[in-house]
């Protein structure tokens, strides 16, 4: 499959666009002259295709390239085909299709410094993106996700989540990179945390009374703005390689906050936690995560001390990426103190707050996707000029007498 692979990065940039009307759609009222209803009947994406699409945004490439191993600085070493800050893969990527609803869990490998580099460098390396995908996929529930039709916008209701569309579902977990960036921002710039409701340090009053935390004032709300627009990134650039690999592939593709996105959580089963005390006006309800899927560094599935210690132990643990088994690096002086500043910050949000984060959700997603076959009637009637040759021969390159799922 050489043309699909070998397709010029700037070729496909060109030809890139938002293209929503799927296989089985329909525009039930005239919207600028474009009534229609879908003459095709709808065909789901292959394995391939599906796998091909969660490698482009979630997949591993091997290794981070470790220019700089600054002081308490990265979680993992993994590579991604998108960015993440600090390696703390904080995007968690899940799916629903006519046969059920799926996590890509592509969060960890076999060993804390993976012997594959780089892990796709010649043709026949291609086949891992397959063998990837059938490791890493868990399938949570038979049938596509439930979402009701008034909770899509009414504006594309007729072409969201309907039989033969792939819907991704990327959500964010903010508390990983909590945690990890406290102890960034404390060990290289020495934060004095500050709860700016009731004017005091947030519980690290030890460390700012010792000197160690002597940098500048950050407080709770300023620290916790900071994890959406982190994770916001992060799931920008994966879709945005999804929607890149979908329009080299000859597919139509649909980035969107047009759903509700709680329903859209409930949907997936996601735990939502009552704030332990309502001590502020927007102490609302916090999804936490999914039991046995996807479960936070917080409450209820960590106290807040045990997940600060779980991030440290990722760190320089027995098995940590800076410990024997990894880097090898000398542990900082002052780590113990570090990693107990960011304890007792963390307890206090829970403790006063009754909910971590105190302002943020725990999970939350940043924006929808997605893909599907392109109905061909509809663009050849009225933007022709929007396919591709890629896109008219996509049927008889990936869907020749049947599916074709190798490499």
């Amino acid at each position: 499959m050489s043309l699909e692979f070998d397709r010029p990065l700037f070729q496909t940039m060109f030809c890139r666009r938002t293209r929503r009307f799927p296989q089985g759609g329909r525009l039930p009222s005239r919207r600028a002259g474009l009534q229609y209803a879908s003459k095709e009947q709808p065909v789901p994406l292959t394995e391939l295709e599906t796998a091909i699409l969660c490698f482009s945004s979630n997949g591993i490439t091997g290794v981070t390239v470790e220019e700089i191993r600054h002081l308490l600085g990265h979680l993992t070493v993994i590579g991604r085909t998108a960015a993440s800050p600090c390696a703390s893969l904080t995007l968690h990527l899940f799916f629903t299709n006519d046969e059920g609803v799926f996590y890509y869990n592509a969060a960890s490998t076999e060993e804390i410094i993976p012997k594959e580099r780089v892990r796709i460098r010649s043709v026949e390396d291609r086949a891992k993106i397959l063998f990837d995908y059938r490791q890493n996929v868990v399938k949570l529930k038979e049938g596509r996700i439930d979402i009701p039709r008034e909770a899509i916008g009414s504006a594309f209701e007729s072409m969201v989540n309907l039989p033969g569309t792939t819907l991704f579902i990327p959500i964010a977990d903010t508390t990983r990179e909590y945690i990890n960036l406290l102890f960034t921002g404390l060990a290289q710039f020495r934060w004095r945390l500050w709860d700016e409701v009731e004017d005091r340090p947030a519980g690290v009053d030890k460390w700012i009374g010792s000197g160690l935390l002597n940098g500048p004032v950050m407080t709770i709300a300023q620290y916790e703005a900071m994890l959406p627009w982190l994770c916001n990134l992060e799931a920008g650039m994966a879709m945005q390689n999804l929607s890149l690999a979908a329009t080299a592939m000859g597919l139509g593709s649909f980035m969107m906050h047009t759903i509700e996105l709680m329903t859209v959580m409930k949907a997936l089963g996601m735990r939502f936690e009552e704030p332990k005390k309502k001590s502020y006006p927007r102490a609302t309800l916090n999804p936490v995560g999914i039991d046995g899927v996807l479960e936070g560094y917080c409450p209820p599935y960590r106290n807040p001390e045990q997940a600060v210690l779980e991030i440290a132990d990722i760190k320089w643990g027995d098995r940590g990426i800076y410990a024997k088994k990894g880097y090898n690096l000398p542990v900082p002086e002052f780590y113990d103190e570090i990693v107990e500043a960011t304890k007792a910050f963390c307890s206090y949000i829970y403790e006063n707050y009754g909910r971590m984060p105190k302002y943020e959700n725990a999970m939350f997603i940043p924006i929808l996707a997605q893909i599907h076959h392109l109905d061909s009637g509809f663009y050849e009637k009225y933007f022709p000029e929007y396919l591709t040759e890629i896109d008219r021969n996509h049927m008889a390159v990936w869907h020749p007498a049947g599916n074709r799922n190798t490499l």
